[in-house]
């Protein structure tokens, strides 16, 4: 990508849609600066393309952006070969909305390439057009082209009679380690009116993680509608991260003084608000190197819960052994740990979504959404101590249950490889 120029082509007012809060212009810039782009070239036939672009966007603010305005020129071979020496030029019309995976994989190719979608899944089939819009050419095939007429006629006839290679949306691996999920890359053009709900739905779906336990698969709902209503506003993933570590330590501070069910409430509450920041970021292209530490904040607060609890029943004399349960608590987080980095160590994905029953243990294994409900129940049913031991031992049985499969996983995966070499 060093010597790729970007330029997206903005020659009508269409590029200015909004889609969960973000314009079509303003989203690919931002992803253009997640992939590591720091200049891009807008050319814009549309005076509201400059207004636009002149307000400030702190997600995109480590990108230049220099728009190139024309009132009638059409963009063609000639005017891009004038634009820069660059070797490459990564062609992107303003007015879709493109997966950032499909541009990363345009832009792995040392040769000219469209972006096509052979195979669009039924639900989107109808926003799809191919050619899909986005192409790296090089100068060489500019030079090869007519100068003086229109680009993108240019390429789609090239396409058609089979003169420019293909990348295809249908075929590259929509797993998304992080997401523990498929989610299928597309490129589709600006939708209509009507269609908006179901682009803004599909933009929605692909921020959702998978393989999730039971509690979070109640939140989710809860989540995305919280969402519909955020990217409609200027809050911010990092924001809602303050909220939620507000709202984390009351728990704690609840729980130290004896308010148990105030801190199981706001437990339940931190519960939704912690999937609202990372979501927020993934639909509104505003991830962060500092949201990548997010985890390691809830993982802080979360055992600062269970050891508040654990002090609160020890002063009480409810539960006089209870750090020794909180022991066996964090030594069983310990191992889980190790097990599941062992596993992507040797398997490149994560231990919950290895295979069926991984992902099926991931319904009710031991995780702070598990614990709270657990600890919930024993509140109603006014057994809280009883429900703090449960929650101890049904961590040390979860991590027992990882360590046997991730010396499974890892021990079959070596017997593959050693079988491999031989054969």
């Amino acid at each position: 990508m060093e010597n790729t120029l970007p330029i997206l082509v903005a020659d009508d007012p269409e590029a200015l849609t909004e889609l969960c809060g973000v314009n079509l212009l303003e989203r690919l810039l931002r992803i253009l600066q997640r992939l590591g782009f720091r200049e891009a070239i807008v050319f814009s036939t549309t005076p509201e393309i400059g207004a636009e672009l002149s307000k400030r966007s702190w997600p995109r603010e480590q990108i230049i952006v220099h728009i190139v305005s024309s009132a009638t020129k059409p963009l063609t071979a000639q005017w891009l070969l004038e634009q820069s020496p660059a070797d490459c030029f990564l062609i992107i019309p303003a007015n879709i909305y493109c997966d950032a995976r499909l541009l990363a994989a345009l832009c792995a190719k040392d040769s000219s390439v469209a972006l096509v979608d052979s195979n669009p899944p039924e639900f989107a089939r109808h926003l799809v057009r191919n050619p899909c819009g986005p192409a790296v050419i090089t100068r060489d095939f500019l030079f090869a082209l007519s100068p003086t007429a229109p680009f993108f006629s240019e390429l789609t006839r090239k396409i058609d009679h089979g003169k420019t290679d293909t990348v295809d949306a249908a075929k590259q691996d929509d797993y998304i380690v992080s997401m523990r999920r498929h989610v299928r890359p597309l490129s589709f053009r600006v939708p209509l009116e009507q269609d908006h709900r179901l682009a803004e739905h599909i933009i929605l779906n692909s921020a959702q993680k998978g393989t999730l336990d039971l509690p979070a698969y109640i939140h989710a709902p809860i989540e995305n509608a919280i969402i519909s209503l955020l990217w409609k506003t200027r809050i911010t993933p990092n924001q809602i991260t303050i909220a939620g570590l507000i709202i984390g330590c009351s728990a704690t501070a609840a729980f130290a003084v004896g308010r148990v069910g105030l801190g199981i409430l706001a437990a339940l509450i931190f519960g939704v608000v912690d999937g609202l920041d990372g979501k927020q970021a993934r639909v509104k292209i505003e991830t962060t190197e500092r949201g990548k530490w997010e985890h390691h904040l809830d993982y802080l607060i979360e055992n600062s819960w269970w050891a508040a609890i654990a002090f609160q029943l020890w002063r009480s004399g409810q539960f006089p052994n209870v750090f020794f349960f909180f022991a066996l608590l964090i030594g069983s987080h310990l191992l889980d740990e190790f097990a599941k980095r062992r596993v992507k160590m040797v398997k490149g994905r994560l231990l919950d979504d290895v295979a069926p029953f991984d992902r099926a243990f991931r319904l009710i294994a031991a995780r702070r959404n598990v614990y709270v409900w657990i600890l919930a129940c024993g509140f109603l049913l006014h057994a809280f101590p009883q429900s703090y031991a449960v929650v101890c031992g049904w961590a040390a049985f979860s991590a027992a249950v990882h360590l046997v499969r991730s010396i499974w996983i890892c021990d079959s995966s070596a017997v593959r490889r050693v079988v491999g070499s031989r054969s």
